[in-house]
C-alpha cells in the first residue's frame, strides 16, 4: 500500500521547477545521501504508518508520516528547498498502482524545523507531511 509512495514523492518533486532550481536534478534520495553527492540535495523517509493491518488483512486506508529533509551549504538554500517541497506536495493527490491494486495518496503539509550540522557544516530543514492512502 505504501511501498511505491517514495517513487511518487520523487517524481512530483523532480517535476516541480522551483524545487529542482533550489535542490538540483536527480538529488532526492531515500533515507540517506549517497557518498560523493554534492549539496544541495534532499532525502525522504517514511517515519510512521498507522492503520495498515487488521486481523482480517490489509485495511482500505492508512496514514503515512513522511519527512523530506533538505540539506545545503546555506540557510537560504534550505529555505528555498523546503518552500518548494511544500508548494509541490501540500494538497497534492496522486493515483498509483502497487501489486495490481489502485490507490490514491493525498498529501498534507504538517510542519517544518531546521538545524545545522557542525561537523560537515551543512544547514538542513525537515519538512513533515501526512499522507492518507486510500485503496480505490
Amino acid at each position: 500500500m505504501f511501498a511505491v509512495i517514495g517513487k511518487e514523492i520523487v517524481t512530483k518533486l523532480q517535476a516541480t521547477a522551483a524545487f529542482t532550481t533550489a535542490n538540483g536534478n536527480n538529488k532526492v534520495f531515500p533515507v540517506i545521501i549517497p557518498q560523493g553527492v554534492s549539496y544541495p540535495c534532499s532525502t525522504f523517509e517514511i517515519t510512521n504508518v498507522s492503520n495498515f493491518l487488521s486481523k482480517g488483512g490489509s485495511l482500505n486506508s492508512c496514514d503515512v508520516s513522511i519527512c523530506i529533509a533538505c540539506f545545503a551549504d546555506t540557510y537560504n538554500t534550505t529555505y528555498n528547498q523546503a518552500k518548494a517541497a511544500v508548494e509541490a506536495l501540500d494538497l497534492y493527490e496522486v493515483t498509483y498502482t502497487e501489486d495490481s491494486v489502485s490507490y490514491t495518496a493525498k498529501f498534507r503539509f504538517l510542519d517544518l524545523d531546521d538545524d545545522y550540522f557542525k561537523t560537515p557544516e551543512k544547514f538542513y530543514k525537515n519538512v513533515n507531511f501526512n499522507c492518507l492512502i486510500i485503496k480505490n
